[in-house]
This record gives C-alpha cells, structure tokens and sequence, in this order.
C-alpha cells in the first residue's frame, strides 16, 4: 500500500477516489470514456494513474478482472446505461471468481436525477438507480455519490468491503461531484488490507483436531484448488505441502500452482482425470482441500467421488471440518496448521508417488496435429517466468495436459463462469500488470477461434501496448467446443471463418503494427515443433513489442482426452430425467 503521511488538503472527490486506488497498488485504470466521466478520467492522471482505454466495455472488464489476478486490484470506468451494462458480464465474472476490481460508473448530474429529468443513456422514464440496482446482485458493496458529503467515506468503505470479500464493487459519480472538493484526511487511515486475527482459543482447538487427524488415519492427500490462488495464499499452502509431507494435487481451476515439488500426484477434475490420481485421491481417509470450489467444469461435471467426512476445507474466512465451520481466516490458519504439523512430526503415511502423475505427456506423435499432442508440446515449449491465459472451453480442458514440472508459471482459466471471449480481453490486462511489475518473462494467449471472435477487438490493445504477446489460436475448422457435447456438424456450432494472418492489419495502429506482428501456422506435428523450436518466436517479449499468432488446426472432431473423459459426465447430467 503507497503512503498515507502527506498532510490534509482539500482534493476533487475523483482525486480522494484515484488516491486510494493507487494506494492499492494499481497503476493503471481501463475504460470507455463517455461524456458523465470525463470530468473524472482527468483526475486519474493526477493521481499518478495511467488510463488504458478498451475498445468496448466488456473487454475494459475483461481485462480488468486479467489485471487484478496479476496485481491484486483493478479499477475500469465506464459510462451510466450502456457503458456499464455492456460491462457487467465482465463483472459477474469477478464476483463469481473472486477477482477484486472496482467499477467506477460515471452518473448524471445530481440535480438531473433529484429533478427526474429524461437524460440520454436512462430509460426515459426520469428513474436513475435501476442500473445500480442490477449491479448489486454481482458486486459486494456499492455506492452512488450524488453530494460530496460523506464521498471519503463511501469510498473507503466500498473499497473496504472489495479488500474484506476479494469481490467487485461498484461506485458511481454524479458529473457535477466528482471535482467538487474534499479533505484528503481521510487518505492517511490505511484501507483495511488483512482480516483481524483469528481467534486464538478457537484457532488453538481446530488446529489440534486437524494434527490429531493425521496421527490417526492411514491416508492422506492435499488439494490445491481455485480459491487458493484467488486467496493469495500459494506459499503457505507449499509450506502446508512440505509439513503434511504427502501427496497434493491441483485442479482445473489451480492448474499453474507449482507441480516441482516431488509429491506432486497430477491435476484431479474427477472423470477427467488420470486414473492413479483418481485412485490416490477417493481411497484417502483424510483429504486437506486448500479452496475448495466444485463446480461442473472443475470437477469433471460433478463426477469427483472425495466423501465429505474426510475432508477439511481451507476457506477465506472459515475452515470446515465434515459439516462443521469454524470462523478462521484461511491464511492464519493455515500457517497454524503447518507449524503444529511442522512440530508434531505425524505419523509416517505413504508420500511416494507411485502412478504417472503427467502421463498425457507421453503421445505417440501423429502426422496430423491433434489435442493431444499439441498440450503436451505446449508444456515443453512453456518456462519459468511466462504468464499464461486459457480460455474457457477447449483450452482450459487441454491445459491441465501440460506438464509444468520444475517450471515457476503464472496461470489462470476462467473456469467457472465460463464466459467465452473473457480471455482476449483479460490477457490484456494481465499482460499490462505483468509488464509492470516486471515479473512476466513472455505473454502467453490459448484461445479458440470462436471465443476469440467475441473480443477480438482487445487485439486493439495488444498492438497499441506493445505488450509482446504470444497467441495460440485453436482452429476446429470453425466448430466449436460445444459440437462435442451435442451437434457434431449442426450449423449452430459453427463460426465463421476468418484470415486470422490479417489482424494485425485490421487492428493495428499501423504505427505500431507494421512490423510488430507475425503470423504462423501449424497443421502437422512437424510444424508445430519447428514453431515452438524457432528460437526468435521463443524469445519474443514484452521487451520487443512483437505480437505473434500461431494458428493451429486441427480436426472438426479432435479434442483432448480430457474432455473425451468427460463428455459422457456432461451428457448423462444433462439428460431429461
């Protein structure tokens, strides 16, 4: 968190709002700029932001949910009515994957809607809180700010409220409040940016319950799920690994926490797992589960078979024990549970990983690329240092193929929401925080061709920043996903076709295109790794500016075996009873 000690003054509304954003650490703000914010998108400058406009709303979301998986806050501003409504699946999005980011929506003038006026973007009927009202089902906390008086206030408590639940809020501006002035006294009271402490006596209890559980069962086993790396909590869940001295596993929705320890046992999404993990994890009489979240694309469509009486969940403000929730915070008590571990040196249970944790990283190789090649490939071509996004569908079924061993690798899939297109749009955020951060060593992309059709303008951004990105396009001969599950060849699942070699052109800047964006394709094996093996398109970064696309095709019907295991898993569930 930035400085608090500069002495009051008087600030812009907008100003206080920008100040504690950045004291955040969010350096940059995306958006649409309409004609109620522009007042207050000049503000964010002087609070030492940097305003990266999005094409449209929904991708500004996008790529602020992307921006704040990689730096831990995010803040886009759009307009009131259209702007903001185009950008509510991008926030639905966070509240369902916990991505913390403030929506900043640009209002009327306070004396229009306390006179019911008909202005442009409401409904004409002279009502202005039905937009907000809509917001409040996908947001923890919102506020609309028509008088400076208790604008700090507001602000300090909706962005409160975002730190406490890891969730979006929203806060809209009138167009007259934003420059009226305020004291900044409030900017020297930190956000509130850790939960209290646990209870000591009742930490105390649960911990010697979990540790009295080891000594007594014969079989135990960690996961490490999504809420996990939504939590922020990746280094005391490896001192829990190393402490519990058993096997862990991640799932879809973790893949990317680090496979380099040696009792890692592989990713489990029930059905669609490998065999041995499905075997080590269901036969364990205890399971830790580190941020659980079952959800059909994480669990194979629900076909895990983990009894809930073994397991104890690690959650954000609970821990769970069989039916049974205790208020504990999931990092305090987690480093809790690894000291009492640490020192009670429990009984001795089986820690070898006898199954092949990676062996879809073994295929046979085929003339003609196929799923099941290409993930695996994927695997090898990746290093330590890359920040990669799946999207959601073929490529968050396939990237749990690729073997991360010994590898340190950001990445993330919107898994559970599910929305198609998200990952365009939020590689551009997450590339920018990376950038910044200076912690991504290359920008990575996997997308298919009819999710990338939805936010295909985001390729605006990429150029513009010269932001170095590698994009991997899956080529179904235009089918999507979806042809798996129903319709093999039904005209619904079916895209158009696009010349994917020409969006460079089409997006460029042309300043900045020309020569900046590079376009490859991989029909065979042998393409593909003669791709991956080019030691220019490997070392293309942020720091060349190169945006490169590799199209890879494959056949109408191909898919990774993933969802081959799982297809039958979804048919059966979503069968008429």
């Amino acid at each position: 968190m930035g400085s608090v000690s500069e002495a009051p003054r008087e600030i812009t509304v907008g100003r206080y709002l920008f100040e504690r954003i950045k004291q955040l650490g969010v350096k940059s703000v995306f958006g649409v700029p309409g004609d109620y914010e522009l007042v207050l998108l000049d503000m964010a400058p002087e609070a030492g932001l940097t305003w990266r406009g999005s094409p449209n709303e929904l991708n500004a979301s996008y790529a602020a949910d992307g921006y704040s998986r990689v730096n831990g806050y995010a803040a886009f501003v759009s307009t009131f009515g259209p702007g903001e409504i185009s950008a509510y699946c991008g926030v639905s999005g966070q509240y369902t994957e916990y991505v913390p980011a403030v929506h900043i929506v640009g209002y009327p003038p306070s004396r229009a809607m306390k006179d019911h006026l008909i202005m442009h973007h409401s409904l004409g009927d002279g009502q202005f809180g039905m937009y907000h009202e809509m917001t409040k089902n996908i947001t923890v906390a919102t506020t609309v700010l028509d008088s400076p008086v208790n604008a700090a206030a507001e602000i300090d408590r909706v962005l409160n409220a975002m730190i406490h639940y890891s969730r979006p809020v929203y806060i809209g501006v009138a167009v007259d409040v934003g420059p009226q002035k305020i004291s900044s006294a409030g900017l020297q009271t930190p956000l509130v940016t850790s939960p209290p402490p646990n209870d000591a006596k009742l930490q105390s209890a649960v911990v010697t319950r979990i540790v009295d559980a080891f000594r007594k069962v014969e079989k135990a086993v960690v996961i490490v799920d999504g809420c996990a790396i939504r939590n922020k909590v990746i280094r005391e869940t490896e001192a829990l690994i190393k402490a519990a001295n058993v096997p862990y596993f991640t799932t879809f929705m973790s893949k990317g926490f680090t496979e380099s320890l040696p009792n890692f046992g592989g990713v489990y999404g029930g059905a669609g797992s490998v065999a041995g993990v499905q075997e080590a994890i269901e036969s364990a009489d205890l399971v830790l589960w580190v941020g659980s979240y079952s959800s059909d694309f994480n669990t194979g469509e629900f076909s895990e078979r983990v009894r809930p009486e073994v397991i104890i969940d690690f959650q954000r403000h609970f821990v769970q024990i069989g039916s049974r929730k205790y208020a504990l915070s999931m990092r305090e008590a987690l480093c809790a549970v690894t000291k009492a571990l640490e020192a009670s040196s429990p009984k001795a249970m089986p820690t070898a990983v006898t199954w092949d944790a990676n062996s879809w990283d073994h295929p046979e190789k085929p003339e003609q690329l196929t799923q099941d090649y290409l993930w695996p490939a994927l695997g090898r071509y990746f290093q330590s240092g890359d920040l990669i996004i799946a999207e959601t569908g073929t490529s968050s079924y396939g990237i749990p193929m690729a073997n991360l061993k010994d590898k340190s690798i950001t990445m993330y899939n919107q898994t559970v929401y599910g929305s198609i297109g998200f990952a365009t749009g939020a590689a551009v955020g997450s590339f920018v925080a990376g950038r910044e951060a200076g912690t991504m060593k290359r920008g990575i992309l996997i997308t298919g061709e009819g999710s990338l059709q939805l936010t295909v303008q985001a390729f605006s951004d990429l150029l513009r920043f010269e932001l170095g990105a590698t994009i991997f396009i899956i080529n179904n001969d235009g089918y999507t996903v979806e042809r798996l599950i129903h319709g093999e060849k039904a005209e619904y699942n079916k895209v158009p076709i696009w010349d994917y070699s020409k969006l460079g052109d089409m997006f460029g800047p042309l300043e900045v295109s020309k020569g900046k964006f590079k376009h490859y394709s991989a029909r065979t094996s042998d393409d593909l790794e003669a791709i991956l093996a080019d030691k220019q398109f490997a070392e293309t970064n942020p720091a060349n500016g190169v945006t490169q696309v590799v199209e890879v095709f494959l056949g109408v019907l191909d898919a990774p075996v993933t969802i081959t295991l799982i297809t039958k898993a979804i048919e059966e569930f979503n069968r008429v009873k």
